[in-house]
């Protein structure tokens, strides 16, 4: 009587350790996925602040600028010049062309940490549903396993019962 029962027992054994063992996958890519998932939090907020800074550094420059301009028409007119033609309008318009020029750099330099961002949230975003496909695999696996092995046990069952009779 206690020959059948061993096909038994090994065959629970051999399903509580698929179980477990495909427990712990899922959990393992649970993990994965809830960690993509705040990298990819992290990225999008890092691209928020970027194109925050950069519309903070434009306005600053346009502040700069405004400044410039002032202190030059202020100083002309001191000078009794206006700056609507000769050299202190060239001096205006150096200033308006120079303010140009660092107001592109700061703008391409955001886009640029932009994107960065945006590509390292799309990036966690796949690792993330790679994760929950990794998860989902492991389930589908491992119940395919422990059904294997129910049914291993299940012919070793047969054929010892047979054999006893």
């Amino acid at each position: 009587m206690c020959g059948p029962v061993l096909p038994i027992i090994a065959t629970g054994l051999a399903v509580a350790g698929q179980g477990i063992s495909t427990i712990s996958a899922m959990h393992q890519a649970q993990y994965q996925r809830d960690a993509a998932l705040r990298q990819a939090a992290l990225e999008r907020s890092a691209a928020q602040d970027a194109r925050d800074e950069t519309i903070r550094a434009v306005q600053d420059q346009y502040r700069q600028m405004a400044a410039e301009e002032g202190r030059q028409r202020v100083a002309a007119a001191a000078g009794g010049v206006g700056v609507d033609f000769g050299t202190a309008a060239d001096a205006v318009d150096s200033t308006r062309l120079t303010g140009a020029a660092r107001i592109s750099d700061i703008a391409a330099q955001g886009a640029r940490a932009v994107r960065q961002a945006d590509a390292g949230a799309a990036f966690a975003m796949g690792r993330a549903s790679a994760a929950s496909a990794q998860g989902q695999t492991a389930l589908l696996s491992g119940l395919v396993n422990m059904g294997q092995s129910v049914l291993s046990g299940a012919r070793q069952y047969g054929a010892m019962r047979a054999r006893i009779g």
